[in-house]
C-alpha cells in the first residue's frame, strides 16, 4: 500500500485543525494578524505534539516488544484513551475545577466560553 493512503487522514485532520486555528482567530480578533498568529501558535503546537508522540513511540516500541499479546492490545486500546482523552481533556479540566473551586461542568463552561478566564 502507498505511503500516502496511510497519511490521507493525518494530513487532512491537520489541515482541518489548522484552518480551525486560522477561523478561531479570525472570529476572536477581527484581523487578519490576528488569525495568523492563531494559525502559528497552532503549528508551533502541532509540531511539538507530532515530536513528542514520535519520542514517546519509540518508548512505546520497546515497552510492547516485552509484552504478551493481550497486554499489547490492553495498552494500545486503553492507553490511548486514557493518554488522549484522560491526560489532555480530563485532566486539565479538573486542575481548573479544583484550583478554582468549581464544578467539573463549569470547567467545562468557563474553558468553552470564556477561554481567556480558563
Amino acid at each position: 500500500m502507498p505511503a500516502y493512503k496511510y497519511l490521507l487522514w493525518p494530513i487532512l485532520v491537520t489541515i482541518a485543525g489548522l484552518a480551525g486555528c486560522f477561523w478561531l482567530g479570525l472570529s476572536y480578533t477581527g484581523t487578519i494578524v490576528g488569525a495568523l498568529s492563531y494559525l502559528f501558535i497552532g503549528g508551533v503546537l502541532s509540531v511539538l505534539e507530532i515530536s513528542l508522540s514520535f519520542d514517546n513511540a519509540i518508548v512505546n516500541a520497546n515497552k510492547l516488544q516485552c509484552m504478551t499479546e493481550v497486554w499489547r492490545r490492553r495498552f494500545l486500546t486503553w492507553g490511548i484513551l486514557i493518554a488522549v482523552f484522560g491526560m489532555r481533556i480530563i485532566f486539565p479540566l479538573a486542575i481548573v475545577a479544583v484550583a478554582a473551586q468549581i464544578s467539573p461542568w463549569a470547567a467545562v463552561e468557563l474553558a468553552i466560553a470564556e477561554p481567556t478566564e480558563y
